[in-house]
């Protein structure tokens, strides 16, 4: 069971373990996603779509604080976990445009148009964790609970949206935006919710 509730039902620590704080959590958004790929599980579970590139954005968007989310790949393709703000076309990757930021399977981060090395590849089993510092204008990725460095730095406007994006390849995402307990929390960060 989760704690997600349409209304704000307590006033608890939020401490970033995940499944503390009864509240609306986010989801991914069906009316915020590229053509192709489809939602199950409450809009917790993407899978993309092998035809084309696109990117999928999450309901609720921030501008400031230290925010934390998961994401488990049950099946992977090529494929890219981030942030982006509304500006990026939903026919783009997270990372083609300079108010988005991505980290792609292969060992890349993507901002602006531009691919650089950064991290350890991720794969079929892999928990994804995204620490966005709004605060410091920061973007940060773990893969299973070990961080991979600071990707990003100079993050600033907004409202950012969490986002997952495809490249013409099939990839099956699970997200937790805090709605249960994190498998890897990161402390100092909440969970992405209206409380």
């Amino acid at each position: 069971s989760l704690v997600d509730t349409p209304t704000n039902g307590d006033t608890a620590s939020d401490t970033g373990a995940g499944g503390e704080i009864t509240g609306c959590y986010a989801t991914l958004n069906p009316l915020d996603k590229g053509s192709g790929g489809t939602l199950s599980n409450g809009n917790l579970d993407y899978t993309s779509s092998s035809s084309g590139s696109g990117t999928i954005r999450g309901t609720i968007g921030v501008s400031s604080g230290k925010w934390y989310w998961e994401a488990t790949i049950s099946s992977i393709g090529t494929s890219s976990i981030g942030i982006a703000d509304q500006s990026l076309s939903l026919t783009s990757e997270l990372g083609n445009s300079s108010q988005s930021y991505g980290y792609l399977s292969d060992a890349r981060k993507y901002n602006n148009g531009g691919v650089s090395s950064y991290g350890a590849s991720y794969t079929t089993g892999d928990v994804i964790g995204v620490a966005l510092d709004l605060d410091a204008g920061t973007l940060t990725f773990y893969k299973n609970g070990a961080s991979q460095g600071q990707a990003f730095s100079g993050i600033s406007s907004g409202p950012y949206f969490p986002g997952l994006s495809d490249f013409g390849s099939v990839t099956t995402w699970n997200v937790n935006f805090g709605q249960r307990a994190f498998s890897h929390p990161v402390s100092g960060y909440k969970s992405l919710n209206t409380a």
